[in-house]
């Protein structure tokens, strides 16, 4: 008998839970499908279904994590360990339990192996590092552990070898580094071809390894923290009319001389504005210095094909607000224009360093409309 309420014991159950987790009725039978399927590799936990799986034009595929926590499940594994991991290139070392001690798979993927498969897009820019050791530890998994994840792709390949658009590819990296960005909405084809590379090589064994092997670790899962009922979920500020739109100006220490040069540049009169197109032009043009101050803004910079121009805007946005440093912009890019979503970016940005992994949690899996999330960080910064 399970104690926990996320282990379904029915179909019904099931069905039910799903659509507390889902946010519509077509999540909730993907979320169904992927149950079925990986149920058992997360002592069949939904919400820990929902954490590693996705579905991509009817077939599933895991985050690399979870790949390396299948294997280990199986009990072939006696290690799993990355050695040697940069900018450059990422060396994994693997062993199985039912091979002699000291036969050691070694794999190493490279920037230039990256390159010559056309992998190098926006997301490597801002996670080179991240992007190699998630491609070298699927593939080392699959090489040495075939028997526990033959057909079992990972989302970073299903992203790198299909024929998807620049944004399609940087939501599904985002999704693949944990930040949810609902990529089941929008379903890439997959690809009908695995990738070929250099095969890991067998060696005997040259070093003594005294550190622990690495184990798979549970994802955070967004239904841990419950929103409080007694938090307010009203937007911080009201623009009903011009005077207050310029006393929010100044209650976020901006010059009137900055947001006059921006209004220029965007052919915008302030005065003839409505209270939503106040809000709009505010949260859009005018409170992320790095926009404000840029002459150069593309209104949707992270979908821009220049690399270079993504990289640059993602670093000055990185400087602003330090929280989204390892962030990809396809994440909060599409999100800095709405108020909630800001408010509690500059929340978590201003608080106590022992806060910053809720505060990252509280980010990566809020709705960009949802104020309760705001005042749940002010609240937190109390503590």
């Amino acid at each position: 008998m399970n104690n926990s309420f996320w282990i379904p014991s029915t179909g019904i159950e099931l069905e039910d839970l799903a659509n507390v987790l889902a946010g519509n009725p077509r999540e909730a039978k993907d979320l169904i499908k992927c149950h079925a399927w990986f149920g058992d590799f997360f002592g069949g936990h939904l919400g820990k279904v929902q954490a590693n799986v996705s579905i991509i034009k009817g077939k599933p595929c895991l985050l690399s994590d979870a790949l390396v926590g299948i294997c280990y499940q199986s009990g072939l594994v006696r290690r799993i360990q990355v050695m040697e991991s940069n900018s450059d290139f990422c060396t994994m070392e693997a062993e199985r339990n039912d091979e002699p001690i000291g036969t050691v798979h070694r794999f190493t993927f490279t920037i230039e192996m990256a390159r010559q498969m056309n992998l190098v897009k926006a997301s490597w820019l801002t996670q080179r590092e991240n992007m190699l050791k998630k491609r070298a530890r699927s593939f080392i998994c699959r090489e040495v552990f075939a028997e526990a994840v033959s057909g079992l792709y990972t989302i970073d390949e299903i992203a790198d070898h299909s024929n998807l658009s620049d944004q399609q590819h940087e939501e599904l990296v985002a999704r693949s580094l944990g930040y949810d960005d609902g990529l089941n909405t929008k379903q890439p084809s997959y690809p009908t071809n695995r990738p070929q590379s250099r095969a890991p090589t067998s060696a005997p064994y040259q070093k003594k390894v005294t550190s622990r092997p690495p184990q798979p670790v549970d994802p955070v899962e967004p239904v841990d923290l419950p929103e409080p009922p007694q938090l307010k979920a009203e937007p911080l500020y009201e623009f009903a009319n011009e005077s207050d739109f310029w006393a929010i100006v100044d209650d976020h220490n901006i010059s009137v001389e900055e947001v006059n040069s921006v209004a220029k540049r965007q052919g915008e009169q302030i005065a003839d504005m409505t209270p939503d197109e106040l809000e709009a032009f505010f949260y859009k043009y005018v409170i992320h210095r790095t926009v404000r101050q840029s002459w150069s803004h593309v209104e949707q910079w992270w979908k821009d094909p220049r690399q270079d121009f993504i990289l640059k805007t993602h670093d000055a946005m990185a400087l602003e607000y330090p929280i989204i440093a390892d962030a990809p912009p396809a994440f909060y890019g599409p999100r800095l224009h709405e108020p909630a979503f800001v408010e509690a970016l500059r929340q978590s940005c201003s608080m106590d360093e022992k806060h910053k992994a809720e505060c990252q949690r509280v980010i990566r899996y809020m709705r960009s409309d949802d104020w309760s999330k705001y005042y749940e960080l002010v609240e937190l910064a109390k503590t």
